[in-house]
């Protein structure tokens, strides 16, 4: 799928990359405490905090995937974008005000206040095992990607990418991660733009066309629809039935709205973007400004989708575009955009986007991997230290550490996707129950440590179950997981205490 690489695109990926080492470079002096290093000193402006929460968030599965979605299914899952907003508006008020108060590092440390150690330490780790292996699939993707279009080795680009965003982020801190996602971000929308364009141009600009032809089915007989006739076209948007087994207006606006609280109210990697803006203003503003902004951004990502399913179903079996046929896997279709439909600086600027979706989310992946590993499992066991600055080459050394775990487990993901995809499949029954746990103890005063407990596990085995024994879309999985474990928490925690040793009225 490699299409000629030219001095070009070499020279714009040299340069964006040089700008994102320097950055870091720059922002590693004067580090004095690990407040400074995980925390930006709690000083970053409101709007620079609301970028890096979006590119934080959009990473390269995102910039390929949305595409990908529209071209095979159509665009009913936009329709979840629209609850990011509410969703800010609801964490602002509910779980704001108690980071504020505290100065938390993690959003962890409010299950210890609420429920105990024992609470905090089992949610932190299961964001440290979900957001660990979700980075390393997200990585390999990307790298995939790159491997494709630029002809170099997949493990060379994997080295490539997460060896300089780790070398960024472990020196420059969250200072460094801040504002390299606020120049990302930038980079991976004039990228949206790049594809949008390169279409538009082929259609003389008549959008009214692209639409018109990506709102009727693909003509029989493309390849990638691989023997198989469409009935629809890719520009449907709202379903208002109500069947549990398939994709519809309510099963994606309830899911969506919950994982949107567990994104920004329970992962700890949007959580430090806002926490690193201080004051309780500034972290809701900077909260509700990355609600409202990724609104936009991803109907330009799904609006990919729409203008390469018009593309592509014009441009079949054309004389001047004869490598239209060559898609075979609709997923790659951003992919093979890339490496053939786009001309000189356009694709160099797609691929830098890329780029940049998979370093700003790689690099606050691994800034708040190192950020709960330090404040949950090492900080609480160090004994009190006046040196601040030992307190920062200990957290450099835990992000470096994760920087290199994560690398390898996506250099093992190219041999061993089976291992991956099974952790996947264990990991997931417990990203709703996650945000379940916070609903159940900001929620409910009555709720106990026991509920909270029971209520995690009874949650998780109902996902379970629901994903093996039945055909419930997966976009109820969260939605399941979520309402167990608040259900049954809320149930548990009525239960009277029981007093040790005492026996029950009724026995003998």
């Amino acid at each position: 799928m490699q299409a000629d690489f030219s001095f070009t695109h070499y020279t714009i990926l040299i340069l964006y990359v040089a700008a994102s080492l320097a950055v870091g470079l720059w922002f590693a002096r004067g580090q004095r405490s690990a407040e400074g290093y995980y925390m930006a000193e709690r000083s970053a402006p409101w709007w620079a905090a609301a970028i890096s929460i979006i590119s934080s968030d959009i990473t390269a599965v995102s910039y390929l995937g949305c595409a990908a979605l529209v071209f095979t299914n159509d665009l009913q899952l936009l329709i979840g974008t629209f609850t990011l907003p509410l969703a800010a508006v609801f964490v602002s008020v509910v779980f704001v005000p108690f980071l504020a108060r505290r100065k938390a590092f993690t959003v962890y440390e409010y299950l210890e206040q609420r429920f105990g150690r024992g609470v905090r330490t089992m949610a932190s780790a299961l964001f440290l095992l979900t957001r660990g292996s979700h980075l390393a699939v997200a990585l390999f993707a990307a790298a995939l990607v790159m491997s494709q279009v630029m002809g170099l080795s997949l493990g060379g680009c994997l080295l490539l990418m997460g060896g300089l965003t780790t070398l960024y982020t472990v020196l420059g801190g969250m200072k460094a991660v801040l504002w390299t996602d606020v120049v990302q971000f930038f980079v991976l929308v004039g990228g949206v733009f790049a594809v949008l364009v390169g279409v538009a141009y082929q259609f003389h600009w008549d959008l009214a066309a692209i639409w018109r032809l990506a709102s009727q089915p693909v003509p029989a007989g493309a390849p990638w629809l691989q023997g198989k006739v469409e009935t629809e076209g890719h520009t449907r948007i709202v379903d208002l039935s109500l069947n549990l087994t398939h994709m519809n207006l309510w099963a994606i606006a309830i899911s969506s709205f919950l994982q949107s609280i567990g994104s920004y109210g329970s992962d700890q990697v949007l959580v430090q973007r806002y926490l690193s803006a201080g004051s309780q203003r500034q972290m809701v503003w900077s909260l509700l400004g990355g609600g409202l902004l990724i609104v936009p951004v991803n109907m330009l990502l799904f609006a990919t989708g729409v203008f390469l399913v018009a593309y592509y179903s014009h441009f079949l079996g054309h004389p001047g575009h004869a490598w239209v046929a060559g898609l075979t896997d609709p997923n790659r279709v951003m992919a093979h955009f890339i490496g053939h439909g786009l001309p000189g600086a356009l694709g160099a600027l797609v691929l830098a986007g890329l780029f940049a979706g998979t370093m700003s989310s790689f690099s606050a992946g691994l800034h708040s991997l190192s950020t709960a590993t330090y404040a949950d499992f090492i900080a609480p066991f160090r004994p009190k230290r006046t040196d601040d600055r030992r307190d920062v080459q200990v957290a450099k050394r835990v992000t470096a550490v994760w920087g290199v775990a994560i690398v390898a487990a996506a250099l093992l993901l190219g041999g061993h996707d089976t291992i991956f995809a099974i952790l996947a499949k264990v990991m997931s029954p417990f990203s709703g129950p996650l945000v379940g746990i916070f609903l159940l103890g900001m929620l409910s005063k009555r709720a106990t440590t026991g509920g909270a407990w029971g209520g995690t596990l009874a949650g998780a085995a109902a996902t379970v179950a629901v994903t093996q024994f039945t055909r419930v879309h997966w976009l109820w999985y969260y939605v399941v997981g979520s309402l167990v474990t608040i259900g049954v928490g809320l149930v548990l925690s009525a239960l009277p205490p029981r007093v040790p040793g005492q026996t029950p009225a009724n026995s003998d």
